[in-house]
C-alpha cells in the first residue's frame, strides 16, 4: 500500500513542475541568482548582518548600522528581480497548499464515510 502513496506522491510532483506557478518560480529565481547587483547586495547584507551581531557582543553602537542594515534591506526587497521572485515563491506556495489541503480534505472526508 505505501508504494501506491508514493507512486501518487510521484505523479503529484510531476504534475506540480508542470503548472505555470512552479515554472514561473524557477525563471523567478534563476533571475535573481543571476542579478549581480541583487547578489552584491545580499552578501553585504549579511556582511552587515554579522558585524551588528559582533558590535553587540562587545557592546559598540550599531544605531548607524541598523540604519544601514535597514537601507539595504528596503533596496533589496524593492528590486525587480526580488519582488518577482517573492511574487512567484508565494503564488507556487499557495499552490502546494491548495494541494496539501486537497489531501487532508480527501483524509477526512474518507474517515467520515467509515464511521
Amino acid at each position: 500500500m505505501s508504494e501506491e502513496v508514493i507512486k501518487k506522491a510521484k505523479e503529484l510532483g510531476k504534475a506540480l513542475k508542470e503548472t505555470e506557478e512552479y515554472k514561473e518560480f524557477v525563471e523567478a529565481q534563476k533571475a535573481l541568482d543571476e542579478d549581480k547587483n541583487i547578489q552584491n547586495l545580499l552578501k553585504e547584507y549579511d556582511e552587515k548582518a554579522k558585524d551588528i551581531q559582533l558590535k553587540q557582543m562587545t557592546g559598540e553602537s550599531i544605531e548607524e548600522d541598523m540604519m544601514d542594515l535597514q537601507k539595504l534591506e528596503k533596496e533589496i526587497v524593492e528590486s525587480e528581480s526580488m519582488s518577482r521572485y517573492t511574487k512567484a515563491e508565494k503564488k507556487f506556495k499557495e499552490l502546494v497548499d491548495s494541494a496539501n489541503k486537497a489531501i487532508v480534505e480527501a483524509m477526512e472526508g474518507e474517515s467520515q464515510e467509515k464511521e
